[in-house]
């Protein structure tokens, strides 16, 4: 696992993380899942690093983009103002799962 350096913020587009093809070239896949964001999640993106070969990566080595999609009408709930957003607090480092906080009782 890996996080982003940068920390990002959407209020009205809804972000896809891609990797990039150099990096693509070297075996390198960023995301096997979750490469579609929510408007309004606003934090560091963890990354689901895997390697199909040998690499070196160093520190800062670009491996990822943002691209970011306008909405098309009116959007009913940011990510941010959700109950049941889990990823809301602010991180520089990779988050583990917390699909099991689905199963809580209110």
């Amino acid at each position: 696992m890996g996080v982003t350096k940068e920390y990002t913020e959407t209020h009205a587009h809804i972000p896809f993380l891609e990797g990039k093809s150099s990096t693509g070239r070297l075996g390198i896949d960023i995301h096997a899942t979750a490469g579609k964001g929510d408007v309004g999640f606003c934090n560091t993106w963890t990354l689901e690093i895997s390697v199909s070969q040998p690499v070196r990566v160093y520190a800062g080595m670009p491996i990822g983009q943002l691209i970011y999609f306008v909405v098309d009408g009116e959007i009913g709930v940011k990510y941010g103002d959700k109950k049941s957003a889990k990823y809301n607090a602010r991180t520089i480092k990779p988050v583990e799962s917390m699909m099991w906080k689905n199963f809580e009782k209110a």
